[in-house]
């Protein structure tokens, strides 16, 4: 058969932080990439988000113009007793000499915005991606590597990606079936605050002013009151850092949710009395903060199964369509985005559209063990009580996840493949 080289037409399913990181991989491979989103205009929860160092990693190798996320560094984890006693601090001063890269925290829009600038920018490497909202997929042919959406249009591709997120419209043509994402029985409640809120507080300067600044957590058990019926919480723990620029401060409190998580909305407006009452034997310093809180949601949190393929033919997923995780290790983007790195890599302009299945394979390969180590150990760490806070006590476990480079993982493998006796 005659090969045929040429840039890949590539269609990526969702507008998401992933599916703009696999555009701008892909189109500096010189490929030309189409992006379709169900919304009409897809924006980002409003919220922070954690930049360890392989992510830092992998966004700079994108061309990611790191002062455009307005990041703040996260220096240290320091955590607290709900009833205000001393904890511990865990130093994050030596993550950049350590990996290489610091770790950031910076604000979910401002991520979104670069990535879509790195995909959609005419000035950028290779043929900008095209985005195209209201197009809502409702089906996928593997065997013709077209999509349908609920217009009535087909498109047609080379290859096709789902990154779609955790709730995959892709994903069951893929796998041939519908997978049920289980309830995780964690939820958190989530809001940001302006930093200027907090500054007629003295008893709040430990957030923002005092140093080494870094992610505050601060945990208890679960009061009687709370704990009554046949299943009974046994956990809760406030997470407070500060985003773009400092000026912004991301509250996430995360706890058992008791709930029947199959019969009630994913994220839910939820009242400030609702979150004080849940939180009402917090010492008054930390208490003060959540009277500081509006538009306040409780976020659903669901790990997916290990899926027994990501591949079907020239169609794959990326990112938590194919393994999303609970955020205890600050990793969920960070997979995703290593997905969309390793598979930028594996199809260099060269490729040929024959190699695209075999590389595919090569994809879930190269990423599967290590995603599903991070959604396992996010789980366990979360709901083990033993295992709570192993990843910022164990330099083997960090070691192994912040010192990992995709790229160079996947170029390697890409050698192998293409000169597999070395010569």
């Amino acid at each position: 058969m005659q090969e045929t080289v040429r840039p890949l037409n590539v269609i990526v399913v969702g507008a998401g932080l992933v599916g703009f990181a696999a555009a701008a991989a892909l189109r500096r491979q010189g490929h030309r990439v189409e992006i379709y989103e169900t919304s009409s205009f897809k924006t980002e929860l409003g919220a922070g988000l954690a930049i360890p160092p392989n992510t830092s990693r992998c966004l700079v190798g994108l061309g990611c113009r790191v002062p455009s996320l307005n990041p703040v560094e996260n220096l240290c984890f320091t955590s607290m007793a709900y009833d205000g006693s001393a904890g511990m601090t865990s130093d994050s001063t030596n993550y950049e000499e350590s990996y290489g890269m610091p770790w950031l925290m910076v604000h979910r829009v401002d991520l979104h915005n670069e990535l879509k600038r790195l995909a959609l920018d005419p000035h950028g490497d290779g043929p900008p991606a095209s985005l195209y909202l209201n197009h809502r997929v409702v089906s996928c042919d593997v065997d013709a590597c077209t999509v349908t959406f609920e217009s009535g249009v087909v498109r047609q591709a080379d290859l096709i990606i789902g990154a779609d997120g955790i709730r995959s419209t892709m994903r069951s043509f893929v796998l041939g079936e519908d997978i049920h994402i289980p309830p995780s029985h964690t939820a958190g409640f989530r809001w940001l605050t302006n930093a200027s809120a907090l500054e007629p507080y003295s008893e709040l300067d430990w957030i923002v002013k005092t140093p080494p600044l870094g992610a505050r957590l601060i945990s208890a058990p679960v009061p009687s009151k709370l704990s009554e019926g046949p299943r009974k919480i046994d956990h809760r723990t406030i997470v407070i850092y500060a985003c773009r620029g400092g000026t912004m401060v991301n509250v996430l409190a995360v706890h058992e949710d008791l709930r029947d998580q199959d019969s009630v909305p994913w994220n839910a407006p939820v009242t400030q009395e609702e979150l004080l009452d849940f939180f009402h034997d917090y010492h008054p310093r930390f208490k003060r903060l959540l009277t500081l809180a509006d538009d306040i949601h409780i976020w659903q949190m669901r790990v997916v199964p290990p899926l027994r393929t990501w591949v079907n033919k020239r169609v794959c997923l990326l990112g938590d369509a194919a393994h999303a995780s609970l955020p205890t290790l600050g990793q969920g983007f960070g997979m995703g985005l290593e997905d969309a790195v390793a598979l930028g890599a594996l199809l260099p302009k060269s490729t040929d559209i024959n190699a695209i299945e075999a590389r595919l394979l090569t994809y879930e390969s190269l990423r599967k063990e290590r995603v599903e180590f991070v959604a396992r150990e996010s789980f366990e760490q979360q709901h083990v009580p033993a295992k709570r806070g192993l990843y910022l006590r164990s330099s083997e476990m960090r070691d192994k996840v912040m010192a990992y480079d995709v790229k160079e993982a996947a170029e390697r493998v890409l050698s192998e493949l293409e000169n597999p006796r070395g010569d």
